[in-house]
């Protein structure tokens, strides 16, 4: 469920099972100032997202995977 949070964004909550292939190793994340868990996360695919949580949780095999929406939004327009 996508929630519309206005001017092109929206929350979508990620769970898992983490191993579709829209689900990208994190590469780099950065703290989000004024927050206590938001991080600025870049993904392998070179896009980015904002997550907000414990990341471990998307743990698996040792990498934290997240699912990237826009290679899944890309992919259903093909």
């Amino acid at each position: 469920m996508k929630i519309d949070l206005g001017g092109g964004s929206y929350l979508e909550p990620d769970r898992g099972p983490r191993d579709g292939k829209h689900y990208m190793r994190v590469v780099r994340m950065e703290h989000i100032p004024g927050t206590r868990v938001g991080h600025n996360v870049t993904l392998e695919c070179g896009h980015g997202v904002q997550a907000f949580g414990d990341l471990w949780h998307a743990e698996v095999d040792g990498e934290v995977r997240l699912l990237c929406a826009k290679c899944r939004d890309l992919a259903e327009t093909e």
